[in-house]
């Protein structure tokens, strides 16, 4: 192999590809990644065997070949030499990587030991999705993902396609962030996937990186691909079943207040600084327009109320959240005011954004905290 290709270029692709390489792991050939030059494209590849990345930057390729190297290494040089063209070259199973007159070789090994990288398996008919549907999808679903391996049903985004609607669902048991969106999607037949939490997290960042308009979707046996531009993305899909999580959306809730976003995110914020840090309880204390915040630390005896006026008619209502999980999901919530669907203090709320977007409906959901001493 021997290759020009720009630093730029190959300082931005390495660094993309060694996000799916393991720092740790039982089998060492899984801190490689694997350079393929042909066709004037230098490609990069990098997997972890759940999840593989490949990046194709654009090379003049004198003589085609491939290798495998260290990311690590590979990555610490490349961060040491100036921007220009690099020269890649092989060199009995060494890479030997000159830029300006200086040059270093890194140990390598042959192509045919690097682990398989094409996870995706029987591809099915592909389809497009805009980029920034898709990011906006995800940005207001995967924050609700949970990130406890011993719930492996919930430790990713379930993604729903339907003929007339798009969904995308997370939740981690206390917190659900569900978007349904109306679109001729191309679907004779509903279809779902369930894409585990590390490859949704680095999708968002392919997707945001790449720049293009467009992503294409290919999903396989257990199994997706993206491609964006020069990135292709595959990944292993979770196979357990997704909870049935429209049998808890608690629409009979009668009792509602709604209240002005960012003023509501101020006070429980305020409010936070004073939680007991094991479980950030905040308390809400309801009355006929009228919302009081409350919070105390006993071990600390830190303590603090903060007043606001809301809309509410209902009968006075005490109840808790967790003031870390609230505030992450007012701070996702898209407009100026919220409303709070409640029916006591030990059931969930309908949390929703007053007006609902033009373009899609968000809906979520919070479990309350039970308040010491309240029943």
């Amino acid at each position: 192999m021997k290759v020009l290709v720009a630093r730029p270029d190959l300082v931005d692709a390495v660094v993309a590809v060694s996000t799916v390489v393991p720092t740790r792991s039982t089998q060492p050939v899984l801190a490689n990644v694997l350079l393929t030059a042909e066709d004037s494209r230098l490609t990069i590849t990098g997997t972890d065997k759940e999840q593989s990345l490949f990046i194709s930057i654009p090379a003049d390729v004198s003589m085609p070949g491939s290798i495998a190297v260290p990311a690590k290494k590979l990555n610490d040089v490349l961060r040491q030499i100036k921007d220009g063209e690099v020269e890649l070259d092989i060199e009995e199973f060494k890479l030997k990587i000159l830029n300006q007159g200086q040059w270093v070789k890194l140990p390598g090994m042959s192509p045919d030991d690097f682990p398989q990288a094409e996870i995706l398996r029987e591809p099915q008919n592909s389809f497009t999705i805009e980029s920034n549907v898709l990011l906006n999808l995800m940005d207001l679903t995967a924050y609700a993902m949970s990130t406890e391996i011993t719930r492996i049903n919930l430790s990713g985004v379930l993604w729903q396609i339907f003929p007339e609607e798009m969904r995308m669902v997370a939740t981690d048991g206390h917190l659900l962030a569900l978007v349904k969106m109306p679109m001729k999607t191309g679907f004779s037949e509903p279809f779902e996937m369930l894409l585990p939490e590390r490859a949704a997290t680095r999708l968002q960042s392919i997707i945001a990186k790449s720049g293009v308009e467009t992503v294409e979707i290919t999903p396989g046996d257990g199994s997706v691909q993206f491609v964006a531009g020069r990135y292709r993305f595959q990944s292993r899909l979770i196979t357990e079943k997704f909870p049935d999580y429209e049998r808890v959306l608690p629409f009979d809730n009668d009792m509602v207040m709604i209240a002005d976003r960012e003023e509501l995110i101020e006070k429980v914020q305020l409010m936070d600084v004073v939680t007991s840090q094991i479980t950030h309880l905040v308390r809400f204390n309801l009355e006929q327009n009228n919302l009081e915040l409350s919070a105390q630390d006993m071990d600390t005896g830190s303590e603090g109320r903060a007043p606001m006026s809301v809309e509410y008619s209902a009968e006075p209502l005490h109840i808790g959240f967790n003031a870390k999980m609230l505030l992450n999901l007012l701070k996702h919530i898209p407009a100026d005011r919220v409303r709070f669907a409640m029916r006591g203090p030990s059931a969930a709320a309908l949390i929703t954004p007053v007006p609902q977007p033009e373009q899609f409906e968000y809906i979520t959901v919070l479990m309350p905290l039970r308040i010491p001493g309240e029943e």
